[in-house]
């Protein structure tokens, strides 16, 4: 194995690295994709250039779109344009100034008689428990992953102090004309922190290129991006231990920006990894020994000069200079690491890492809603599987694939609440079946389970009710009711996605093995469950709080045998197969647990209340009504009133009768 490969193997190899970058704008994107959230968010530092080492943290640079920074008074044209003021002092540094009025009190601070915006009144607003300030970021602690969030206000203008920049001489081509002007059109951003020279450092600003340093990083290729990698890891071994505090990440990347813009593209071969690394070492060294490391956007703008002083100098030289004489073999030894690094470096690390099932469940749906309707085959394309282009046709990874069905799946349910929401029937009824039947045929073959019973819910609510009990039917008969039972689908999620996308598998071994995902009903998609459901899903909170909003929890069996029994009721000549349906759901309360069973004996009351059995309807509600007092600690106080206003609404609207009263069937329970 050679060194590239083995470096592949610990910093990820080129498909890897490819996903991940393409995760992150993923991210960007669903996100960002909402035209009224005034909100926007950029993926940078290591996370967003496709590094993934186990220490490092996501940064996020957060912007709103309200607010903006412009170049001169006549740009500001709105109400929150901000005019940029560079320091004379240090060239980066700007303060922003106040243009129109009224001025915010809070936000604001004179200097020279003038109304400014204060960087740190900025960075404290908002902000949450548990959060520290540093630098120009706030920190967060989510799970066993560190967040820094920065809040930056966006420029869409190139300053003037990095004009240099784009006209300097480039003997190499690298980065391109094109790529240049890609990278000036989209701006630049201010973050919240000021020139530690300057008597008002609280409140000033700095220029950020984040967003021109990640379009830079990915139009390298993959040896410059193991060279950065292990200049990266040099950084966190070695050369912390001997002279902490000193150097940072951002001084490497501007040398291997420095490095790649002096030497030609032939230089970064696989084959001379070793003399790529000792350049950009040699670089650093005279960086170091000179005190001087220009930014690489602003040559004038020294980021070492409070940074090395005659203390720290020598040793500095001195582990630069052995790393240089070491090479790429000795140093991977020297930090300890080892092939078996690869396995912290996997997609799971990344997904995990953005949160990224939590991102598509409830971005998702959020973005669907926004979106207007859709009238075309074009729309389907362009809206719901461009944004899984990347995920999904760009990794072989069968998490990515899981991921991506599952996001499917919630495009189904929130297109057929937007569906059964419009009052009648219309010319863009049409366009939304289509893209409907498009998504259930690619959950229906991906999913075993949630996507037959999404099929054979939408069949029900659309009135083909012989089309759901197909879908019912044969899920039934590919799973083993043992199989899906809630108690004992413990299985990660890992081992779902090896059953359900791995190759060589037959259909039995999956049905047999598959994670049964449960259902979750969730209020947002109000529609895209049955009229009878809509009273629970719509009131009740039970178990955790998901997505900030209330959900219900269903086994996949005992939602199916309630689909089944619904659709049963429907056709109305089908008692026999009705009392069998109901007696199989009624005997899973038996294999339930929690919440669960709660929710069950729900369902049967209202599958008894369907079938005009008032009186046993209220004998079931009641003794799920009795279960809230059992797990008081678990269930909402809403669950109460969801029962009540069920059959206040429903039960004794039919039955004017004093005995179905739901306070005589509590008392007499």
């Amino acid at each position: 194995m050679d060194i590239c490969d083995r470096m592949g193997l610990l910093f990820g190899t080129e498909e890897h690295v490819r996903m991940r970058r393409g995760l992150v704008l993923l991210r960007e994107d669903i996100f960002n994709y909402n035209s009224d959230n005034p909100n926007r968010i950029i993926c940078s530092g290591s996370l967003g250039e496709g590094v993934a080492y186990p220490t490092s943290d996501d940064d996020l640079m957060m912007y709103f779109t309200k607010i903006r920074v412009v170049k001169s008074y006549r740009e500001a044209t709105q109400m929150y344009d901000l005019l940029m003021v560079p320091s004379e002092h240090t060239p980066g540094y700007c303060m922003l100034r106040y243009v129109n009025l009224p001025y915010p009190a809070n936000m604001m601070f004179e200097m020279d008689e003038m109304p400014y915006f204060s960087s740190l009144s900025w960075k404290q607003s908002d902000q949450l428990e548990g959060e520290s300030i540093h630098g120009p970021c706030r920190s967060q602690i989510i799970g066993d992953y560190e967040y820094d969030f920065a809040k930056s206000i966006s420029c869409s203008f190139w300053p003037d102090v990095a004009q240099n920049w784009i006209l300097r001489n480039r003997l190499h081509s690298w980065p391109s004309r094109e790529l240049i002007q890609d990278i000036v059109m989209s701006g630049c951003h201010v973050v919240p922190i000021g020139d530690q020279s300057s008597s008002f450092y609280e409140h000033g600003w700095r220029i950020s290129f984040s967003v021109a340093e990640r379009t830079l990083m990915h139009s390298m290729n993959h040896v410059q991006f193991l060279t950065y990698n292990l200049l990266r890891l040099c950084l966190k071994r070695i050369i912390e231990k001997g002279s902490a505090g000193v150097l940072c990440s951002y001084f490497m990347k501007t040398t291997l920006f420095y490095t790649a813009e002096n030497t030609p593209s032939q230089f970064w071969q696989a084959e001379n990894i070793e003399t790529c690394f000792k350049t950009c070492l040699s670089v650093l060294y005279d960086y170091v020994y000179h005190g001087y490391c220009p930014n690489y956007f602003i040559p004038e703008y020294n980021m070492i000069k409070r940074k090395v002083n005659h203390t720290n100098r020598q040793p500095l030289l001195d582990i630069v200079k052995a790393l240089h004489g070491t090479g790429i073999v000795g140093i991977i030894h020297l930090c300890g690491e080892s092939i078996c690094l690869h396995e912290h470096m996997s997609f799971l690390t990344i997904e995990h890492k953005l949160d990224f099932e939590f991102l598509i469940s409830n971005h998702f749906i959020l973005t669907v809603r926004s979106l207007p309707v859709l009238t075309s085959k074009r729309d389907i394309n362009d809206v719901f599987f461009g944004l899984f282009h990347i995920l999904y046709h760009n990794s072989t990874c069968r998490m990515a694939k899981v991921l991506f069905h599952r996001g499917i799946i919630l495009c189904c349910q929130t297109l057929i609440d937007r569906l059964l929401s419009q009052p009648r029937i219309n010319k863009y009824s049409y366009p939304l079946h289509k893209t409907i039947g498009t998504l259930l045929r690619i959950g229906y073959r991906a999913d075993v389970t949630t996507g037959k019973l999404t099929a054979a819910t939408y069949m029900y609510l659309i009135g083909k009710t012989e089309s759901a009990l197909s879908y019912l039917r044969r899920l039934l008969s590919e799973y083993s009711p043992y199989v899906i039972d809630d108690a004992r689908t413990e299985h990660t999620l890992e081992a779902y996605a090896e059953v359900m996308c791995g190759r060589g598998y037959t259909m039995d071994y999956k049905v047999r093995h598959a994670y049964a995902p449960n259902c979750i009903l969730i209020p947002g998609v109000l529609n895209a469950f049955p009229p009878s459901l809509r009273i629970l899903i719509s009131t009740v909170s039970v178990g955790k709080v998901l997505f900030g909003s209330p959900t219900i929890y269903l086994d996949p069996l005992s939602y199916t045998y309630v689909l089944e029994s619904l659709c049963y009721i429907r056709m109305q000549n089908s008692n026999a197969l009705l009392k069998k349906s109901t007696r199989c759901l009624v005997h899973r309360i038996d294999d339930l647990k929690g919440e669960v069973i709660m929710m069950t004996k729900l369902c049967i009351g209202i599958i008894k209340y369907e079938q005009n059995n008032g009186q046993s309807a209220c004998r079931w509600f009641s003794s799920a009504y009795i279960m809230k007092d059992i797990f008081h600690e678990i269930f909402s106080v809403s669950l109460s009133h969801s029962i009540m206003t069920y059959i206040a609404c429903s039960l004794n609207r039919r039955f004017r009768t004093r005995k179905f009263k739901f306070s005589d069937c509590v008392m007499t329970s």
